[in-house]
């Protein structure tokens, strides 16, 4: 069967549709479906966290395995996470309540190759534009402390850490995944394929653990979770949030092995701010 053909998909397009127009087409899913994806993710690593980080299996392969993920510091990211729905999402899901048009739900689904190559398309352009948006919150101070450095109270990331995030940050973030779709035609189905996988991988770039099934281990150019987990530790290493084509162009890439092989002196300032830029800012790890 000819994978351009939208017939593969259309089984699956019936079933989630048909009897759930009313649903599906509510400006009020795509917050719900989002904010279902991230707490289902930061829910299945709580629990490895809080219950099965002393397995010998997650402590094997925990990247900072001196950094201990509790209740507490857990409590403390949910807690803005929770915030910023409040004060920020919510307000916005209303907003799109009333001024936004309900979804239109195509007959057909999309071609297998239309999906897989669009989402492709967003996550290359998300991708790209998000490490010059962190590369200048680094490197511009005055955006570091006032925005960027809340989501580095965490110098030791876990999963929960994904959204922690100043409001700015977040409604540029949000702004871009949500956005990035309009610039094509683009079937509801692609567009909910698309919320998934950008919000799978920031999460799990965030987990904290080098797990021997992530993708990094197959594909050279994606960064994973250990680059992002050197990113909190260093942070002016690895801007790229996903892939690292662009860090090892303009010289930010660097591993933990690459540290090893630095002098101790190297070593121990590479990457890191002067004392003055993150002085008196918040940590809690």
């Amino acid at each position: 069967m000819n994978l351009s053909d939208h017939r593969v998909l259309q089984p699956f397009w019936d079933l989630i549709k048909i009897g759930h127009e009313d649903i599906l087409s509510s400006p009020l899913f795509p917050p719900v479906y989002a904010l279902t994806i991230d707490y289902l993710w930061a829910l299945v690593f709580i629990v490895i966290d809080l219950y099965c980080a002393d397995w010998p299996y997650f402590k094997k392969h925990k990247i900072q395995k001196n950094k201990v993920v509790t209740g507490t510091l857990i409590w403390q990211s949910l807690r803005l996470e929770i915030k910023n729905q409040i004060l920020y999402i919510l307000p916005m899901a209303l907003v799109q309540l009333v001024w936004v048009p309900a979804t239109v739900l195509p007959k057909e689904a999309p071609a297998v190759m239309e999906l897989c190559g669009q989402v492709l398309l967003y996550f290359l352009i998300f991708d790209a534009v998000y490490f010059f948006f962190h590369l200048a919150n680094h490197k511009i101070r005055f955006l570091y402390r006032w925005c960027h450095s809340v989501h580095h109270e965490f110098s030791s990331p876990f999963a929960v850490t994904a959204q922690h995030l100043h409001p700015f940050e977040l409604f540029f973030v949000g702004g871009i995944i949500t956005t990035l779709p309009w610039i094509m035609d683009t079937h509801p189905l692609t567009y909910w394929v698309w919320f998934f996988v950008a919000q799978s991988v920031s999460y799990e770039v965030h987990t904290g653990y080098d797990f021997p099934f992530a993708l990094h281990h197959f594909v050279p150019f994606y960064s994973g979770a250990p680059a992002h987990d050197m990113h909190h530790l260093r942070p002016l290493t690895c801007f790229q949030p996903w892939l690292n084509y662009l860090d090892r162009l303009f010289g930010y890439h660097v591993s933990y092995e690459d540290l090893l092989k630095m002098r101790k002196e190297q070593a121990e300032r590479y990457g890191r701010y002067e004392e003055e830029t993150v002085q008196d800012l918040k940590k809690f790890n």
